[in-house]
């Protein structure tokens, strides 16, 4: 049994040290402390809960969206990372059980008369997604008139939505209701299209690494959060998710 923990730990920290890719895109589970310069948020807190379990330190490796994280799977710059479980990423990654539940929804001009998702697809109609994100590889598959504008962020996605003739624009939910609330003319669809699984992903070159980011996550999951996360997680309107 030692020796196939020893083998799980080399597989999951080769440095001798965790490594983290964040998608600093996802604000509603990461952001930027700005007196401090630090990552704060649920992710960043499991990741140095996960870290302290394996008795070594966390290295951040931050990305501006999840697609660019997906990009370095197989070129070693990370060990774990924060991302959306998806059927189209299965190919690439092994996730483990979801620890959050955050919702994807689609932000509309006030006098539209949109309301759900089925109302926004139209043939004509024009969505702004971030290329590769899980509502975007959920909307591909689903959308059977309306067409998708990709950009490379959330926030560019909201500035193509503002600036030109495009109809809405998808994201996650609290993001979406900030953008909202400091402008005049747009609102939220209160009905989601994607309840959207937060998981722990590692390459699928690492199956033995898989194991011990799933039973981290699992322990969580029966045992709760910590207070750390389970405050972070109320602060943010973020539904953890239950055994």
């Amino acid at each position: 049994m030692t020796g196939d923990i020893t083998a799980s730990l080399s597989a999951l920290i080769p440095k001798g040290y965790l490594r983290a890719a964040v998608n600093l895109a996802n604000t509603t589970l990461i952001h930027l402390d700005p007196d401090t310069g630090a990552l704060e948020g649920i992710s960043p807190q499991l990741a140095r809960e996960f870290a302290e379990r394996l008795g070594c330190r966390v290295e951040f490796i931050a990305y501006p969206s999840a697609a660019s994280i997906l990009d370095q799977v197989d070129r070693d710059e990370w060990d774990i990372a924060f991302l959306a479980a998806d059927p189209a990423r299965e190919d690439r990654l092994l996730f483990s059980p979801a620890y959050a539940l955050i919702e994807g929804t689609l932000v509309v001009r006030e006098a539209t008369p949109y309301h759900t998702l089925q109302d926004v697809d139209g043939e004509g109609v024009e969505i702004c997604v971030t290329k590769n994100a899980a509502y975007d590889l959920h909307l591909s598959r689903r959308l059977a008139h309306a067409k998708v504008v990709h950009s490379s962020t959330p926030g560019e996605a909201l500035e193509m939505f503002v600036e030109g003739r495009h109809h809405a624009a998808a994201g996650v939910r609290q993001a979406l209701e900030r953008f909202a609330s400091a402008r005049e003319g747009f609102r939220v669809l209160a009905e989601p299209f994607l309840v959207i699984r937060q998981t722990i992903a590692v390459s699928c070159s690492h199956p033995a690494a898989a194991l011990l980011v799933r039973e981290f996550v699992e322990e969580a999951l029966r045992g709760g959060f910590s207070e750390n996360i389970i405050c972070n997680a109320q602060r943010n309107g973020v539904a953890l998710a239950e055994k």
